[in-house]
């Protein structure tokens, strides 16, 4: 048997995207039947659906003529599509895909199927907020849309399924899967060592990606009331000299304060004289109830640090050193929420 790195060369692996990747790694370990007895019996414990027990996995690498097509689907001997699975690491999820994929399984198989949103377990909440509005469900899942009532709809983290397939009992299957398991934490970005010394903050530029997947995990947990926007970059008046500029490369979160929905911002940037940290939260000039919100924060005691440059005001959030990236964004989020709480207090 191919080993399985040797095998996703021939997707032009590490050039391709990261979704891509793991998902043709999990088919690629789906061809072993222990493989396929313990992902189906974790997709049965939860949908509470009975699937087919001779399924043949297929993964998508490329969506062919605009058709709608899963990253991953199942099907059984007479080619019946019985399980899809939308795979996401850190792309954004769409929410016009799902129903073409319930409406496929209700449609074709006599039986009906399962619909799975694979996800990082940080995006669980985020991924069954999208499922809720995509396909008009509600409660706890599995969910059966009122359209596709032979449909079970879950979500499920990349983590439990990795831990159902390592509890499958097979030695060289666990071996594969802690292989993939590696591969998935490095292009997902989920693995950030820490920062040991100061120098480390001014001398970002060094670890610039390590500072964007902070961003890019605290501003999706800072999410709660839209879908996660993609982040961007916007050029910076100040660039410090003989330094390629970078820009702030930012994530918008909106939350609602009265009848307005005014936003904030955090990103990486060149950090302001005074300061070391490349991590800057931003209430923009143009948010609605800038007036407002730039009185609360400056009035606020104690007064959180901050910068007013260009009409907007900058806080900066402090990167905690000598812990891991999980405690990293832990630690961001929190100090992100105390500003908002500010901020975002009722209107009077």
């Amino acid at each position: 048997m191919q080993k399985m790195l040797g095998y996703l060369a021939q997707f032009g692996a590490f050039s391709m995207q990261g979704e891509v990747l793991c998902t043709q790694g999990l088919a690629y370990l789906l061809k072993d039947a222990v493989a396929q007895s313990a992902l189906k019996a974790a997709i049965e414990a939860r949908t509470h659906s009975k699937i087919d027990d001779h399924l043949t996995w297929r993964a998508e690498a490329i969506r062919a003529g605009g058709r709608a097509r899963p990253d991953l689907e199942a099907t059984t001997a007479r080619g019946i599509p019985v399980v899809k699975i939308e795979a996401k690491l850190g792309a954004a999820l769409d929410a016009g895909q799902l129903r073409p994929y319930a409406a496929g399984l209700h449609d074709k198989s006599p039986e009906g199927g399962v619909l799975l949103v694979l996800v990082p377990r940080q995006r669980i909440e985020e991924a069954a907020k999208m499922v809720t509005k995509a396909l008009g469900v509600s409660g706890t899942p599995p969910w059966r849309p009122g359209e596709y009532p032979k449909v079970a709809v879950t979500v499920v983290s990349w983590e439990d399924i990795f831990a159902a397939l390592k509890e499958a009992g097979s030695e060289r299957l666990r071996s594969e899967v802690e292989e993939l398991e590696a591969m998935y934490t490095v292009l997902g970005g989920f693995h950030i060592e820490p920062l040991a010394r100061p120098e480390e903050l001014v001398e970002w530029r060094q670890r610039e990606s390590d500072f964007i997947s902070l961003v890019d995990q605290t501003t999706r947990r800072l999410t709660t009331h839209h879908s996660v926007y993609p982040m961007d970059v916007e050029p910076l008046e100040q660039v410090p000299g003989g330094l390629e500029p970078k820009g702030y490369c930012r994530r918008h979160v909106f939350r609602p304060l009265g009848a307005a929905t005014p936003f904030f911002s955090i990103g990486v940037r060149d950090p302001f004289a005074g300061s070391e940290t490349p991590i800057w939260m931003r209430f923009h000039k143009d948010t609605p109830h800038f007036p407002l919100i730039r009185e609360r924060l400056t009035s606020s005691d104690p007064k959180p640090k901050l910068v007013e440059s260009g009409g907007h005001v900058w806080i900066p959030l402090d990167v905690p050193l000598g812990v891991g990236g999980e405690e990293m964004v832990t630690a961001l989020v929190a100090q992100a929420e105390e500003i908002a709480k500010v901020a975002y207090q009722p209107m009077p």
